[in-house]
């Protein structure tokens, strides 16, 4: 009713004011009415607040009154007038009026229940232009507010609004750096400037947010990490890290900000370098072992920033507690953390070692990085192991600490990682044993401490052929430091992993490490010891590695130990079918089925019998059908009473029989000891396990076996390394079938054969030659004409490499013409670095690299003189000119070494020994150098014998043209294959011996002492050059010594010491020094010269000294510089016994003293594989002889009477034999060197001399070569040209410092060291000049024209003579020497294709 009566009065008053006129405005009171009733009663109270009431409301401490009036402010603020002026009060130039309303957009920015009114833009923009305006407030105000802490509240405002507006959200980072990019040097410049810590915990979290977001925008092109780190945010950042030392979030961000940007530059080190300050370093240092994991992380990180930089690497190690917070992170903290830390700790290592040398003593520290070897995660493991070898490359004495650590926690841990690490590991885990195993004097205690487990653990890994590679490879390196050393290995049972490898290894070098392995373990100077005790209950056996202990109560007891094969005794199973009875006499029957199957493979297994009283007895005539005893053993066993005990040491022979080694009887107790030679028992396993499944395919006689190898080449290769060991040797010379099976491959060789085909021929030839070093073998491969199948072979692989070198050469007609080369004008720089060096004796370190090739590339660093050619003038090509200042262009000239050699003798007026040079070494060419060495090898022996067969060998070669094949083979590879002249030369020197003078074979000269050099060693005619091409350390020492008997105090002048010279034609492992009577080498054990006490030596590449065997030194003996190929080095003894060296013209210092004078001291070298070395002990011109001490001679002086071995002949006793030569020429012809052919004798028969023609030749001779003459030399050598198959010779003698010629006049020699006589052929006059250093002898001298059509050769009286075919320049200079190379090379051919070879 009351409602009713209230709409009834409004009626009325709307009524009445329509009456009076006002009907308008009783409408709008009406809606007003109806306005207000609708309306609910919260929004009338709300809108009757005033805002100043609303903002006291906002900062009350009730926290839903405070957001209520908040909410409340922010919906009026949003109202499009008031929001406005918002905005236009951020842009006033009142800092007042700007604060308020910063604030206001602030509050509203950071409320999360409206959406804003604005593009994102514009509200960055508001937000960055009120922070840019606090910085600047004199530019950017007019009217300054009172309160001086006003700019860092708009600062802390905007900075928290932007963080909270910008978080999580990439969208509108990306708009906020394109629409200001300003923020980031904005926010930098705030970290530099300000000292509230708000502002700067907010300035870091965006610049925080700004490097990782690495985002590139419009106003950003560069990428918002590289803007924040080109700005100079890392150094602003770093001054902060003290700021934050104690606020472990702000103090993470920074350092994670840090890092971010250090790590997205590719050269980190000037930021690094900018920040690492001990302000830096100290609180970030200090971080690291901090309890936030993430703090720590970080620091860690930065850390290893700068260690890595070498940064306060001096501080860092200064700090007492820095490793002792690093070993608490080791023990406690996850996997990163210990990468990073070992990381840490390698640098520091590396950088410091005095740090280093510090740490090997903290114990506790390597026993926890020992530890983490078995850690879960691979990364620690990773790190753990770099750390260790970082810690190795510091000497030996750091490797024994580690060795000595308690419970052998080093190489447990590196065993853990050979069975479960990752393959990376591993293989890091090679290169670490590499380097512990290189200091030899710990090989024995590394072996003991279980390294031979490591080894068989990566080599089980078949499928990566790297970890069996360096696993063979590591083997054979420790077996070749001592015999102790190996039988250690041996204890290990490491036979059945050098089986594999040999038979079933997936990469041939590890069959081939394997097989070398298996040679040095046969030389093994020791036998492998049993001891059996046994009183008839029990029996104890021990021995090298094994250990049983049988206490069974039975009186025949057998027992089996697989000597090499395994640690294990074997009980064996006896079966008895009668039992045996203390009253009973007869023998007892019984079985043994273990011995039953034995075979021939069990060949080395030992049997151990022990029988025990009268019981015992009854089984000895059972036991002899196993075992072979002799009837006096048979006796003696059979004699046993009752407790009597008797003992059988018996061995499995290579057919299968059971021999006894030793029977010994006792009563009560007996003991027996016998020791098996580890030869005999490496002897066996070798015979039956592995030369079966060689040999066996090569004995076959079949027809399809004759036209090709039956082998593979990785057989072939294991088969040529243990024809070294002379039993094996004779026993494959007992099947000729065999080797003519090998031969066979040669014989098949075409152009035409494949690459395999070849590479198995490069084997055979390998095999071949190591027989020729065998007087069995040599005598096989002569009675099968293998000299004539070489000779043949080598035919056709020479006409192969010429059409190769023809087709490459784009059809030029030299073959030998080199490229161009552009010089540059410094001489120098044509002197490059020289390639890796070996580090083993026997195999060269190349090996450890994946191509096949052993070769190095070598060039001369023209170190002969001891003038510098560092600035030498650019000789010009003929032709050209010179352009003058630095900036002349290069000149052209046809080879380097020609270049060297002209401008070293424009400048020292010396001649210099042509450059090794090695362009690569292809497949052909390395067949090409065993066949000649082969060759070699057998000429070079059966030279040596001097007997009827040898002479008939080299006149069969001779007269089948074999030097003039030799000779077209040497001009063609002169240039590419340096190597192989060698052997080509002395093989060419020796068949051309053809001349024989009434006067011994003894040369006078000093030289290497051929019956001393070890088997494979490749040595010239003159004895003083030295190769090795073989995979052994090969050895030789002079024919000349020193010692107390040539100092006399009597003598008037005696010197003060003796000297020898070695030029380095490579650089590789070579050992050079003295040895006296003593010394005995061991090529196939890699010990030569220093290797024991009765030697010495020095070696450049590992810059060491050795005197005694190799696993008593490494302490203490280092010594000298690294030589390099060129180099000259001197090795000088004085009369006191102290020895010294030079290197060029750099004195080294005494390496030896105190050497006992009282012994014989020979100039000695060993040398490793590929290595070759040139010698002068006087007998030629001394190089760098102004650096040599006063009163030190050549060891070529050396005598009793303190000179010359060979006085020079006086000018009568030279006059007289010239004349004895001229008046009987008879006596000439009968010794076989006349002076010359006539077309006929005279009427009394009496030979007449050759008559020479005035005439010079005016073209290049179709053959040419010379010979090196010292002056006074007393035995006369013949040189010249022959008819092949006739007696027609056209020679010169040359005696006493003087020539004769053919017609029997005289030449003087010139007085000089050494003189050269070069001997030419003209074949289109059939006349042969003569040349004396250079010089031309005006006069030809002509064959009989009956013998035009017949091939020439040269000939010699002497094998011992220095000839240089065209291997070296020669002293004689022709118009051309490409012309005469290549028509000699033509001439060659033809005359060696008319020779016909006559067989047997």
């Amino acid at each position: 009713m009351a409602q009713c009566s209230g709409r009834n009065r409004a009626a009325v008053v709307f009524a009445a004011l329509s009456a009076s006129g006002g009907a308008f405005l009783a409408f709008y009171i009406c809606k007003r009415v109806r306005e207000l009733r609708s309306q609910k009663f919260p929004d009338r109270i709300a809108n009757a607040i005033s805002n100043e009431h609303l903002a006291v409301l906002a900062k009350s401490s009730n926290v839903s009154l405070r957001q209520s009036a908040e909410q409340m402010l922010l919906d009026r603020i949003l109202e499009k007038g008031s929001f406005q002026e918002v905005i236009s009060g951020c842009s006033s130039r009142d800092e007042n009026e700007l604060y308020r309303a910063c604030s206001v957009l602030c509050v509203v920015l950071k409320s999360v229940n409206f959406s804003i009114p604005l593009p994102i833009g514009q509200v960055s923009h508001l937000l960055t232009s009120c922070l840019q305006k606090s910085l600047d407030r004199q530019d950017h105000f007019d009217v300054l507010s009172k309160d001086s802490v006003f700019p860092v509240k708009i600062q802390r405002m905007t900075l928290a609004t932007i963080c909270d507006f910008m978080s999580d959200s990439v969208p509108n980072k990306d708009v906020l750096i394109g629409t200001c990019p300003d923020i980031i040097s904005t926010c930098i410049r705030l970290v530099n400037e300000s000292s509230n810590k708000e502002v700067l915990r907010y300035s870091v979290l965006l610049l925080f947010q700004f490097a990782g977001l690495n985002t590139f925008v419009e106003g950003c092109p560069l990428g918002t990490t590289r803007s924040v780190r080109e700005s100079g945010a890392v150094p602003a950042l770093a001054k902060r890290i003290i700021t934050f030392h104690r606020e472990h979030i702000m103090q993470r961000i920074t350092l994670q900000t840090i890092v971010i940007l250090i790590g997205s530059v590719d050269d980190s080190k000037p930021f690094c370098s900018e920040i690492a300050t001990p302000m830096v370093l100290m609180p970030t240092i200090s971080s690291c072992s901090s309890d936030d994991v993430e703090l720590s992380f970080w620091a860690l990180a930065l850390i290893q920033d700068f260690v890595i930089h070498d940064l306060c690497t001096d501080e860092m190690t200064s700090m007492s507690h820095l490793v002792k917070d690093f070993l608490e992170i080791l023990k406690t903290r996850e996997g990163v953390f210990k990468s990073f830390v070992l990381k840490i700790m390698s640098a520091l290592c590396l950088r410091r070692v005095a740090f280093l040398e510090e740490l090997s003593d903290n114990k506790p520290f390597l026993i926890t990085v020992c530890t983490a070897l078995k850690d879960q995660n691979d990364l620690v493991i990773n790190y753990a192991i770099r750390f260790l070898k970082v810690m190795l490359q510091h000497g030996p004495g750091i490797i024994k600490k580690l060795l000595d650590l308690e419970d052998n926690v080093l190489l447990d841990g590196l065993c853990h990682v050979s069975k479960e690490g990752q393959k990376e590991n591993k293989l890091l885990l090679t290169e670490l044993l590499t380097d512990l195993v290189s200091v030899e004097k710990l090989v024995l205690q590394i072996v003991q401490g279980g390294v031979m487990e490591i080894v068989k653990e990566l080599a089980r890994d078949e499928d990566d052929e790297s970890l069996t590679f360096f696993s063979s490879a590591m083997l054979m390196d420790m077996a070749m430091v001592s015999d102790e050393i190996k039988v250690e290995m041996n204890n290990c049972c490491v036979l059945p992993t050098i089986f594999r490898w040999i038979q079933s290894a997936k990469s041939e070098k590890v069959s081939v490490f394997g097989a070398k392995a298996l040679v040095m373990f046969h030389l093994i100077d020791d036998s492998m010891n049993f001891t059996v005790r046994s009183d008839g209950h029990m029996t104890h056996i021990s021995g090298s590695g094994v250990e049983l202990i049988d206490s069974k109560n039975f009186p025949l007891k057998m027992f089996r130990v697989e000597c090499l094969l395994s640690q294990n005794v074997c009980p064996l199973c006896i079966k008895i079918r009668t039992s045996p009875t203390s009253s009973s006499e007869g023998d007892v029957e019984f079985s043994i089925p273990a011995l039953d199957a034995l075979k021939t493979d069990n060949a080395g297994d030992v049997i151990i019998v022990t029988i025990s009283g009268k019981c015992g007895a009854q089984y000895v005539r059972g036991l002899s059908k196993y075992i072979n005893l002799s009837i006096g053993e048979s006796d003696q066993l059979s004699g046993l009473a009752e407790g009597d005990v008797g003992v059988v040491i018996a061995i499995v022979g290579d057919d299968g029989r059971i021999n006894t080694l030793k029977v010994v009887t006792a009563t009560t107790e007996v003991t027996a000891e016998v020791a098996i030679p580890y030869m005999t028992l490496f002897s066996h396993r070798t015979t039956k396990h592995i030369l079966p499944e060689i040999l066996a395919p090569l004995s076959e006689t079949s027809e399809q076996l004759q036209l090709c190898c039956p082998l593979e080449r990785r057989e072939l290769e294991v088969l040529k390394v243990l024809l070294c060991l002379e039993g094996y040797m004779d026993s494959f010379t007992q099947s000729p079938t065999s080797v003519s099976n090998l031969l066979s491959a040669i014989v098949s060789f075409t152009d035409h054969s494949t690459e395999d085909e070849q590479r198995i021929i490069e084997s055979v030839l390998g095999i071949l030659t190591v027989m020729a070093v065998f007087d069995s073998g040599r005598d096989l491969l002569i009675s099968l004409d293998t000299h004539d199948h070489l000779v043949a072979f080598l035919s056709i692989l020479l006409e192969t490499i010429q059409q190769s070198s023809e087709s490459s050469s784009n059809n030029r007609n030299d073959v030998f013409e080199a490229d161009q080369v552009a010089v540059p004008p410094n001489v120098a720089a044509i002197i490059s670095s020289l390639p890796p060096r070996p580090q083993s004796r026997a195999e060269p370190r190349s090996s450890l690299r994946s191509s096949d090739s052993t070769d190095s590339a070598i060039e001369d660093r023209g170190r002969h003189t001891s003038s510098s050619i560092s600035a030498l003038p650019v000789i010009p090509e003929a032709g050209s000119e010179m352009a003058g200042g630095d900036g002349a262009g290069p000149v052209h000239l046809q080879s380097l070494s020609s270049l060297v050699d002209e401008v070293i003798a424009s400048v020292t007026g010396e001649a210099r020994d042509a450059a090794p040079i090695n362009e690569g070494e292809t497949l052909t060419e390395a067949i090409l150098e065993a066949a000649v060495i082969c060759l070699t090898k057998i000429v070079s022996r059966e030279a040596r014998n001097n007997s009827a067969q040898s002479r008939l060998l080299l006149t069969h070669l001779d007269e089948s043209g074999t030097v003039l094949m030799l000779w077209s083979c040497l001009l063609t590879v002169r240039k590419k294959h340096r190597n192989l002249l060698l052997p080509l030369v002395t093989t060419m020197t020796t068949i051309s011996e053809t001349i024989s003078l009434d006067t011994n074979d003894h040369h006078s000269s000093v030289g290497f002492d051929a019956s001393n050099a070890t088997r494979m060693l490749v040595l010239s005619n003159d004895h003083l050059e030295i190769l090795n091409f073989n995979w052994t350390f090969e050895s030789v020492r002079a024919t000349v010594s020193i010692s107390r008997d040539l100092i006399s105090s009597s003598a008037p002048c005696q010197p003060k010491g003796w000297f020898y010279q070695m030029e380095l034609v490579t650089d590789g492992l070579i050992q050079l020094g003295w040895v006296n009577d003593k010394c005995v080498y061991q090529p196939r054990k890699g010990n030569g010269v220093g290797d024991d006490y009765d030697s010495y030596s020095i070696d450049g590449i590992r810059k060491k000294k050795w005197h005694g065997p190799v696993a008593t030194q490494t302490e203490g003996n280092g010594y000298g510089e690294t030589w390099n190929a060129g180099d000259i080095v001197t090795c000088l003894f004085d009369r006191h016994g102290s020895i010294s060296y030079l290197l060029n013209d750099k004195d080294l210092g005494i390496a030896f003293s105190g050497v006992d004078m009282d012994q014989r001291w020979f100039p000695a070298c060993s040398v490793c594989t590929d290595q070759r070395a040139r010698f002068n002990f006087g007998n030629d011109p001394i190089r760098f002889a102004e650096s040599i001490p006063d009163g030190f001679v050549p060891i070529a002086d050396a005598s009793s009477d303190g000179s010359r071995h060979q006085q020079p002949h006086s000018k009568q006793q030279e006059t007289s034999a010239l004349e004895a030569e001229r008046k009987d020429p008879e006596k000439e012809e009968l010794s076989g060197v006349a002076g010359g052919a006539c077309d006929r004798p005279n009427r009394r028969g009496e030979r007449l001399p050759v008559q020479g023609a005035p005439i010079v030749p005016s073209s290049p001779p179709s053959l040419y070569f010379e010979v090196y003459v010292r002056p006074y030399t007393p035995r006369p050598l013949r040189v010249g040209f022959s008819i092949i198959d006739a007696k027609d010779r056209i020679t010169v003698m040359i005696s006493n410092n003087a020539i004769m010629l053919p017609d029997r006049s005289r030449k003087q020699l010139p007085v000089q060291p050494l003189a050269v006589v070069g001997c030419g052929y003209v074949a289109a006059t059939h006349s042969v000049f003569f040349t004396i250093d250079g010089e031309v002898v005006e006069l030809l001298f002509s064959f009989s024209h009956t013998t035009k059509s017949r091939p020439v050769t040269p000939c010699l009286s002497s094998r011992r003579t220095r000839v240089n075919w065209g291997q070296e320049e020669f002293k004689y200079k022709m118009t051309d020497v490409e012309e005469y190379m290549n028509g000699a090379i033509s001439h060659c051919q033809r005359s060696s294709s008319l020779c016909q070879p006559v067989r047997g």
